[in-house]
């Protein structure tokens, strides 16, 4: 017991020791861009002195709550229909079809009474601030699926060859009412039970926690107890140093999305690391010009020794002076001659790319700020900032692939679906009949202007016949037209 302990805690050195370099630009950000932020303690991170003097721009605070939010909107609506379950292939016809569809809209209502939407938003914000997000994916007690936004910091991952987060440890605190709540008296250790049995504080009390979860190398196929189950789950108490919980999961439970990509690394670049130059070019714009407005209104006054406390400086004041002064033309003001108007300029230029960084243009377009374009020009501006996105939201469409999975699958097992037909079933590696594992097709506003995107070659085609039909009219006999209708819906997001 005491040797896999201490391979467990190796295991979360290792990744931690190879997260190091990131936390650094992370602490950064978070006081530049994301404030209100948990740290990697837990803990409420509240900027410091320092850093909160250095916020007076908040270009970089709204423009990252703004691209969150773009997220929720565009990505995954709770308002809407953002995805839907697909056959994984051809053979079930449409009575596989229709199955994995009323799946999807079961799934939605499930969704939506869970705290799904509360947790992503709060993943994505992450994601934005930090380049990394992640949530957990299990059910509650009471038998609904069950969400958790885990704060970039407090986890360490790795990725297999096929470059799929498929190793995870996080580390966590549990008050000692916590922990018996969840692992049950008998599990914990010396210091926890003393705790709970000594008539301690188990509401003050806090323990730490490791949750080491990846791909299990010794298993039997055939067995369907937690202990066989592809991926092991392993919670263990760094206080006592006793494992108080070992299973396992199906799926891999946690989502890692990534903004982008940044070298091999499980970890992702954040928009605001690409311009933090001018985020802090930003602040420092808005601190000299705070000090041109406040001399401009409240001027600096060059006297003579003698008239300190003889200058009126009220309106209407009158002030005697002495020829001395008149001469010398005292009072007068001094060193006002700074330049606004070039200081304003900068800092627009700052902002500006700060907005664009984080893809502000193209939410706007989206808001309805489309100014004197027409319905062609906002379609054309849409299509090329939507591309520019594009590999963020494809980066996050395959993170995402493995919590999809987990999510049909946890609300099969609970039962939540409808009785499979015949046509859904699938032999599986150890030839027992199973529902196939679903595609995912994306409906919301990205993935449906990207699909029109990949679309448009088809509808030229369709024009260039259309003329060519006037002189040979039998050329519609290559076209089939039931196909177009069901691609054109489809790209049009109708059910």
């Amino acid at each position: 017991m005491e040797e896999r302990i201490a391979e467990l805690t190796s295991v979360y050195k290792a990744l931690a020791a190879q997260r190091a370099p990131w936390e650094t630009w992370w602490d950064r950000l978070r006081d530049y861009v994301l404030p209100r932020r948990l740290n990697r303690e837990g803990e409420v991170s509240l900027p410091s002195r320092d850093a909160m003097d250095r916020m007076t721009d908040t270009t970089a605070v709204e423009a990252c709550q703004k691209l969150a939010s773009g997220h929720m909107s565009y990505i995954t609506p709770s308002h809407d229909v953002w995805f839907k379950w697909s056959a994984p292939d051809d053979q079930g016809g449409d009575e596989a079809e229709a199955w994995y569809n009323q799946c999807s809209e079961v799934a939605l209502k499930e969704l939506s009474v869970s705290n799904f939407y509360t947790e992503i938003h709060e993943c994505f914000l992450d994601r934005v601030a930090l380049g990394t997000g992640s949530l957990f994916t299990g059910t509650s007690a009471d038998g609904r699926l069950l969400f958790t936004n885990i704060p970039c910091g407090q986890f360490a991952c790795a990725e297999n060859a096929e470059g799929r987060v498929d190793t995870y440890v996080r580390e966590f605190t549990f008050t000692a009412h916590q922990a018996r709540s969840m692992f049950g008296l008998k599990a914990l250790g010396p210091r926890a039970r003393e705790v709970l049995e000594r008539g301690g504080n188990p509401y003050a009390t806090s323990l730490r926690f490791l949750h080491v979860v990846r791909p299990r190398t010794r298993r039997s196929r055939r067995r369907v107890q937690a202990s066989h189950m592809p991926f092991e789950s392993v919670y263990l108490s760094l206080d006592d140093q006793v494992i108080v919980e070992e299973g396992g999961y199906m799926e891999f439970p946690y989502l890692v999305t990534r903004f982008l990509k940044w070298g091999n690394g499980p970890y992702g670049l954040a928009p605001g690391r690409l311009v933090f130059p001018a985020i802090q070019q930003a602040q420092f714009l808005n601190r000299i010009l705070d000090t041109l407005g406040e001399v401009a209104a409240f001027p600096r006054i060059l006297e003579l020794a003698s008239q300190i406390g003889e200058v009126d400086l009220r309106a209407g004041g009158r002030t005697v002076i002495t020829p001395e002064a008149a001469s010398l033309h005292l009072p007068r003001e001094w060193a006002t001659q700074g330049r606004y108007d070039i200081g304003m300029d900068r800092l627009a230029q700052k902002q500006e790319a700060i907005k664009r960084a984080y893809y502000l243009p193209m939410l706007e377009l989206w808001s309805g700020h489309h100014g004197s374009m027409t319905a062609t020009e906002v379609m054309a501006r849409e299509n090329e900032r939507v591309l520019m996105f594009s590999p963020s939201f494809t980066l996050f469409v395959s993170d995402l692939y493995s919590t999809m999975a987990r999510i049909f699958s946890l609300l099969f097992r609970m039962g939540k679906f409808p009785r499979p037909p015949r046509a859904v079933l699938r032999q599986g590696r150890d030839g027992t009949m199973q529902v196939g594992e679903p595609r995912v097709v994306y409906q919301s506003k990205i993935a449906l202007v990207l699909r029109r995107l990949q679309n448009e070659g088809m509808d030229r085609s369709l024009q260039r016949l259309n003329m060519m039909m006037q002189a040979a009219p039998d050329l519609a006999d290559h076209v089939d037209w039931d196909a177009c209708l069901r691609l054109c819906a489809r790209v049009g997001g109708a059910p």
